[in-house]
């Protein structure tokens, strides 16, 4: 039962990430073609082989699949939270600075978007511990890493620089600053 709540889920998730994909995210002219679709494959290697598993191994332990499962809802809730506070966001790699977004899961991470794959990714990986997954995942949070930072170096480079130095020093890239956090919010 547990597996299959998991696997529904994943499901839910794949759908979402395919649905931003194509209608939440602007892929504008500076995004490299070779880039997204270096992207768009590991991704689905991702979907594919994590589908392939969950139909066909049955040998996942109950506190790995649970752990999993955490992931999985905190990664389909935080995508969905991204996006209802967003409204619009330009893909990765691209050259485009647009508004900076500073509330919801922003306020947490400054690419929760990033954050919810990675989430994804993770508990699939861990899961089902296949080498295609971990190189999928390495190359993945690789891509993540270097997106975040050519999109922020866009964006000091722009006009809201020191909006946006602001926003790095009181929130974390992809993890929350809860030093930080408790703080603002002990401050009258």
């Amino acid at each position: 039962m547990l597996s299959l709540l998991a696997f529904v889920v994943y499901l839910l998730i794949v759908l979402s990430l395919i649905w931003g994909r194509l209608r939440f995210f602007k892929v504008n002219a500076g995004t490299p073609r070779l880039a997204a679709l270096l992207y768009d494959f590991a991704v689905a290697v991702q979907m594919i082989l994590t589908a392939y598993f969950f139909i066909n191994v049955t040998d996942v332990t109950k506190p790995v699949l649970g752990f999993c499962l955490l992931l999985y809802l905190c990664s389909l809730m935080l995508f969905w939270w991204a996006i209802f506070t967003a409204k619009s966001l330009d893909f990765a790699f691209s050259n485009h600075v647009g508004s900076i977004v500073t509330t919801g899961p922003f306020g947490l991470f400054r690419h929760p978007f990033y954050v919810s794959y990675m989430l994804a990714w993770i508990g699939s990986t861990v899961l089902f511990n296949s080498p295609f997954l971990w190189l999928t995942l390495v190359y993945l949070i690789a891509f993540y890493a270097l997106s975040a930072r050519k999109e922020e170096g866009l964006i000091l480079k722009s006009t809201q620089a020191e909006q946006y130095q602001y926003y790095q020093q009181h929130v974390g890239m992809f993890l929350p600053r809860i030093k930080k956090w408790k703080q603002s919010n002990s401050e009258p």
